[in-house]
């Protein structure tokens, strides 16, 4: 089928969101569908596209107000390569209405791919304007698919029918870790030889909360003094970590990385004991699934989350990771001690992990269950 893939998000680097689009795409791609992506300039974006399979189509926002322009370009790009669906990659408002009119005019049906903070703040922190375009996209959308369960309930308080709403995961890939890892100089690199590593990697931001595990180390290096953690990433939260990490004078303990390419990621992941990520809620923004336990799953190893989000549906409490309450210093302390001190027991979250990634969370599976609803929507 002809797909016309509107988002926003197409960057690699920029978190869950882009990534789950970039291989919805790539993955109906593989399965033989033609597909048409309308999405933002960015640095980098030209020579990105050339390596892709399917042609890539930008919006520029020199026209004010910048909707206009994508509402345009998704009627055009509708007509001119055939277009039998509209796939929106997140939740927008005005710059969807394109999809809108394309449903009203043309009758080509839209679904909407709703991630979960983003919805939340076109509904509740955004203009008037945004919130009343957002109930009309919303309402016309043909199909919902959703990340996780936490974000199904939030649609479905919005009104929208249960039975268009379907919860698919993102996945990611099954790789080699130790291959890439044996190529790696990074044990040397930052001294690791020896050393227990606990590591996060995500971007900079409160949710992730980075924070409290900071807070914690005192209470695990008292049991645990040769840990060492490892944060990989970037972000407006950096100069208060780093501030908090040396007025803790835990200077000796934690490594800030900065920003490692997607590709190189199992290299650490192969590294460490344990991921980590305790995510929270703050304010309307919360961890809707969280792409990096399953990656950490995928690489056979435990993880611990936080019990907040849509968190629960990327890991199974007891099976392949460890939920705890983020904001609970001690219990998140006893926690990291428990998986470093009882291998045995942390071995076998990490296979768990690695063995559902396998059979379900993996992208050419997360692919097939997407093409069923687009199959369906067609056929209804």
């Amino acid at each position: 089928m002809n797909i016309l893939f509107v988002t926003h998000d197409f960057a690699l680097e920029d978190g869950g969101i882009p990534v789950f689009n970039y291989h919805i795409c790539k993955e109906l791609s593989d399965l033989g569908h033609k597909i048409f992506v309308l999405t933002n300039s960015f640095p980098g974006g030209e020579n990105f596209s050339s390596q892709q399979k399917y042609s890539i189509c930008r919006v520029h926002g020199k026209i004010r107000p910048t909707s206009v322009e994508t509402i345009c370009k998704i009627l055009y790009l509708t007509l001119k390569e055939k277009i039998e669906v509209v796939f929106f990659g997140h939740f927008c408002s005005t710059h969807w209405l394109g999809g809108v009119l394309a449903y009203k005019i043309l009758k080509i049906p839209y679904l909407i791919l709703i991630h979960g903070t983003e919805f939340n703040a076109y509904y509740k922190h955004l203009t008037r304007a945004d919130k009343w375009a957002s109930k009309f996209v919303l309402r016309n959308a043909s199909e919902i698919i959703v990340n996780s369960d936490t974000t199904k309930i939030l649609v479905e308080d919005y009104g929208y029918p249960k039975s268009q709403i379907h919860i698919i995961h993102p996945g990611t890939d099954i790789v080699n870790s130790r291959r890439h890892a044996q190529e790696s100089n990074i044990i040397e690199e930052y001294g690791l030889q020896g050393k227990k590593i606990l590591m996060t990697a995500s971007r900079l931001v409160a949710k992730k909360n980075h924070e409290n595990v900071l807070k914690s180390l005192p209470l695990v290096i008292k049991v645990i003094p040769d840990i060492i953690y490892i944060i990989i990433g970037k972000g407006k939260e950096e100069e208060k970590l780093i501030r908090l990490t040396k007025d803790m004078g835990l200077g000796k303990y934690v490594k800030f990385v900065g920003f490692v390419e997607p590709k190189d990621m199992p290299m650490y992941y192969d590294i460490c004991d344990i991921f980590i990520m305790p995510s929270k809620t703050v304010d309307f923004d919360y961890e809707s699934f969280g792409i990096v336990y399953i990656e950490a799953n995928a690489c056979g190893k435990p993880v611990i989350g936080g019990k907040s989000g849509g968190v629960e549906d990327a890991v199974i409490d007891g099976v392949t990771g460890l939920l705890v309450d983020p904001e609970n210093i001690e219990e998140i302390a006893q926690t990291i001690i428990r998986l470093l001190t009882d291998r045995e027991y942390a071995r076998k979250l990490g296979e768990n992990g690695r063995r559902r990634v396998e059979n379900e969370l993996n992208w050419k599976t997360t692919g097939k269950k997407i093409e069923e609803v687009l199959v369906k929507l067609l056929k209804e």
